[in-house]
């Protein structure tokens, strides 16, 4: 009889225990000020401006259920708020449905003070649904990364630390496919040492992100001896990203002239020493600004030399008018070192050569073992987006950063 009664304790306990809850947690530095990051992220769909796979972000008449659609048509999450606290500065939430494998997710994000800047934690709990518990942890430690980690205000790397802000500017814009003037928008940083310098056009990729572009490489190119302006192309357009859509980006195709156009005239630049610099699909546009054709022609001013970080050699015909230098990556499944070897040999896509055989103003540097973001040390956990691995590589960054004619400019 007692070893029936405890068997009956064991049963009712086995079928009273929830399942096993996995948490997961990730914090991430902000160089802005506690109030300023809430502003930014303190809203039910604020995820929507600093979450780089959401698309947009529906809010429920009562706003209190999201819906967020994720970029590339690869789901929907539907989340209902659970309580909302604007005086500490956070806010939790339950999940109501997600791709991902996991139920009775409930989460929340906070915003806390530390010192003149500001910590952003992210928590969840959650019991594997479909998966194992090792796997489920994973897509929910992913998530975080990429919501945490891959937006401008954000500073998840080691050794990236807080940078001094830099300088917002406006300047005047025009759309190519319109002709419709706009406002565009920069961050600028000057070196600390008596000018007038050289100066770099900095092109984001179809994520977007200037301020990230900015504090990676506006920052570290600065330190050379550069002012640098880490170019807008998508706030002022309203775009957040043109990953799935890239034909939208030939809209910001004069974005880089009519930032050239700013900065020469700035009495600290050296107006013949300007040059473009684009990763990505910003790498296409900086290559296709000075490849020979109308936008170069049409130019009133004129780069230097340019330079493209994994770019869409594919997009781009030639030849070059100025010294071209391309960096990219042998294992990159989204713009193909392929591409650019035949660009530089002077071959298009379809085979064809041009006179010469080859384009002799561009040097090409491929990295081996480097994915597609291999700069990004935000990227120390291997991410797949739209599809495509992106990873940092730091031997291929080292390298970058002191390639010849890279971190002198001097191609």
């Amino acid at each position: 009889m007692r070893s029936t009664l405890i068997s009956s304790i064991i049963a009712a306990i086995i079928s009273t225990t929830p399942a096993h809850a996995l948490e997961s947690s990730m914090t991430a530095q902000s160089s802005l000020p506690p109030g300023e990051l809430w502003n930014k992220i303190g809203d039910f769909c604020g995820m929507s401006t600093w979450d780089p796979a959401v698309e947009r972000c529906d809010l429920s008449a009562d706003g209190k259920q999201r819906t967020i659609h994720l970029f590339g048509g690869i789901g929907r999450v539907v989340a209902a708020l659970e309580d909302w606290d604007d005086s500490n500065r956070s806010f939790g939430w339950k999940g109501i449905s997600s791709p991902a494998p996991v139920s009775n997710y409930h989460a929340r994000v906070s915003v806390v003070a530390d010192g003149n800047t500001s910590v952003l934690k992210l928590t969840a709990s959650y019991e594997a649904k479909g998966a194992s518990d090792v796997e489920a942890r994973r897509v929910i430690d992913d998530a975080f990364y990429r919501s945490l980690c891959l937006s401008g205000p954000m500073l998840c790397s080691d050794d990236q630390g807080l940078l001094i802000p830099a300088e917002a500017v406006e300047f005047d814009g025009l759309s190519l496919l319109t002709s419709r003037r706009v406002t565009l928008r920069g961050y600028l940083r000057r070196p600390d040492r008596p000018g007038p310098w050289p100066a770099v056009v900095l092109l984001h990729g179809c994520g977007g992100f200037p301020e990230a572009l900015d504090q990676n490489w506006g920052a570290r190119i600065s330190s050379w001896g550069y002012v640098t302006l880490a170019v807008d192309s998508f706030g002022p357009r309203g775009l957040k990203n043109t990953c799935a859509r890239p034909s939208a980006a030939a809209d910001t195709a004069l974005d880089a002239y009519q930032a050239l156009k700013f900065l020469v005239r700035q009495e600290f630049v050296d107006p013949n020493r300007v040059i473009v610099l684009g990763f990505s699909q910003g790498g296409w546009l900086s290559l296709s600004s000075v490849e020979r054709g109308p936008i170069e022609a049409a130019a009133e001013n004129k780069f230097v030399a340019a330079a493209a970080v994994y770019p869409v050699c594919s997009a781009v015909k030639g030849p070059m008018t100025v010294a071209t230098l391309i960096l990219i990556g042998e294992s990159d499944d989204w713009t193909p070192a392929d591409a650019c070897r035949k660009l530089a040999q002077g071959e298009s896509e379809l085979g064809l050569s041009r006179q010469n055989g080859h384009d002799s103003r561009i040097r090409l540097i491929v990295y081996p073992n480097a994915y597609h973001g291999f700069d990004l040390p935000n990227l120390r956990r291997p991410i797949t987006y739209f599809g495509h691995h992106q990873e940092y590589n730091k031997q291929a960054t080292d390298e970058a950063s002191t390639a010849p004619g890279f971190s002198s400019f001097d191609v």
